[in-house]
């Protein structure tokens, strides 16, 4: 299979790699595709975007003119990309997954929409446990239901339990963002996390009853 892909890889001529970032840019809007990328029929378009890429600043052998140049404009192409913008962008089919599916507890080697992106949450994990991934990632994660260790998972009730024993406590639920209970639960990332589902666009799942629940502790958004 992956020599099949090789082949495939030199011998497509650039108005075919060109078709397929076009019909990508067409179905999702943009040209932000990750670099391990395939399409459906193997084709590594997340490498072929990065070449022309790197012949528009005059790396490598590779030179691109300036009507490709126009015809990748036209399609949205990003001439250059920081680690930023990477991550953004494969946050982004996590996001989409967690829409469809509710969260993003996946396995490894899980596949969706050609991207590795079952690899790429086990990567984030390992730069979590590595204090290797900033606060504002960890949040945009939780966010989308991100559970760093096996240990962390607990039903949404209980955690609405923990909060509504600050509420009572406190008489609010302004949570610092860091705030942690005295038997070690962060509790102010759940409360953080779901007010970013309640101010939201309903893309992040939270129904109507537990909006109503948290509205009754003095959740603000």
């Amino acid at each position: 299979m992956e020599h099949r892909v090789k082949r495939h890889y030199t011998r497509l001529e650039w108005t075919g790699w060109y078709q397929f970032a076009k019909e990508y840019y067409l179905k999702n809007g943009n040209l932000k595709i990750p670099v391990k990328y395939r399409t459906e029929n193997g084709y590594l378009l997340g490498r072929w975007i990065e070449r022309q890429r790197a012949a528009y600043h005059e790396k490598g052998v590779y030179r691109i003119d300036a009507h490709k140049i126009y015809l990748l404009d036209q399609i949205g192409m990003i001439w250059k990309i920081s680690v930023r913008t990477e991550w953004n962008i494969w946050y982004e089919y996590c996001k989409r997954y967690y829409i469809e599916n509710g969260n993003i507890d996946i396995p490894r080697n899980l596949i969706y929409q050609d991207a590795a992106i079952g690899e790429w949450i086990s990567y984030q994990r390992k730069c979590f446990r590595k204090n290797n991934l900033s606060y504002q990632r960890q949040l945009k994660l939780e966010v989308l239901g991100m559970v760093w260790r096996k240990r962390q998972r607990r039903a949404w009730d209980e955690w609405y339990e923990e909060a509504q024993c600050y509420y009572e406590t406190f008489g609010n639920l302004q949570v610092p963002v860091d705030y942690v209970t005295g038997d070690g639960k962060r509790l102010g990332r759940w409360v953080y996390t779901q007010r970013e589902k309640v101010r939201g666009d309903g893309t992040l799942n939270l129904d109507s009853e537990k909006i109503k629940k948290l509205k009754e502790i003095g959740i603000k958004y």
